[in-house]
């Protein structure tokens, strides 16, 4: 009886020891990230001129507090500018918009599970041109153990986008996603993504309802900051077939291929900033 208590024991402490290795995300309270995102939006409807967009933007996600293995984020889209144009030739610059300022709430697991969000309080439909759609900045890790070796991992979620619109799109999500690159210490350098999703977005106001249904085809790759342990730079390709239903029933399919590049600026702990390059 003793050996095997030693063994067991001898078990939990190796297991301890493998856990300790495991990659998860890194945010401890007070943590303040800001990425500058780079888009580029094709838009193609049926029987509309196709719209090429490219915008500009500036997020910040803040961890308020921890609790165990439970992250308490806030993201808030800080600055949007795009230069939009038309298949025709129309031409025409945004400089704001009204998402500017929103501030989402996000509940998630280290391993980028979320478990509750939560969508600002405003009264009408509102969100960021081109992103109802966008990707999580901290993608689901696996439930178990990511290390190096090129590890693989599956995961399927329900993940409503309350960081990209109101009222916010929903999707079912499965992620095929490895890590495909280590330091020399077993350190996690980077991670890559294979997304396949459907998900829709409803709208009703009083003038109008509509539904916009997606699937997505989507390939992402994640640099990794390894002293945070948060992505420092995150490629995202997506491909999204769609249709929209309104309210009289008519129907309008389309495409939209996007091109997104987010990289870390700045790291900011107990009012420290830390300048990314």
């Amino acid at each position: 009886m003793i050996g095997r208590l030693l063994f067991l024991g001898l078990m939990s402490v190796a297991s301890s020891i493998a856990d300790s290795s495991c990659f998860r995300w890194g945010l401890t309270a007070g943590v303040r990230l800001i990425y500058q995102v780079d888009a580029t939006d094709t838009i193609a409807i049926a029987g509309e001129p196709t719209l090429f967009r490219h915008r500009e933007e500036r997020w910040s996600v803040v961890c308020d507090s921890v609790r165990g293995d439970t992250l308490y984020l806030r993201q808030t889209l800080e600055r949007y500018t795009a230069q939009e144009s038309t298949s025709t030739g129309d031409r025409s610059a945004r400089a704001r918009v009204p998402w500017i300022g929103q501030t989402a709430l996000i509940v998630m697991t280290r391993q980028g599970w979320r478990l509750q969000s939560f969508s600002p309080a405003i009264d009408e439909f509102n969100g960021v041109p081109g992103g109802v759609f966008g990707p999580s900045l901290l993608v689901p890790l696996d439930s178990g153990c990511v290390q190096c070796n090129r590890t693989q991992w599956l995961v399927e979620r329900r993940d409503t986008l309350v960081e990209y619109a109101y009222p916010p799109a929903v999707l079912e999500r499965m992620y095929l996603a490895s890590v495909d690159s280590c330091a020399p210490d077993k350190t996690p350098l980077t991670i890559s993504v294979a997304e396949t999703s459907r998900g829709m977005h409803y709208v009703r106001t009083a003038e109008f309802a509509t539904g916009t249904y997606v699937s997505i085809l989507a390939h992402g790759v994640i640099e990794l900051e390894p002293q945070w342990a948060v992505p420092a730079l995150l490629s995202y390709a997506q491909h999204i077939r769609f249709f929209i239903e309104h309210d009289n029933n008519k129907r309008r399919h389309g495409e939209q291929r996007t091109s997104l590049h987010a990289r870390l600026v700045t790291v900011s702990s107990s009012e420290t900033p830390h300048q990314q390059h």
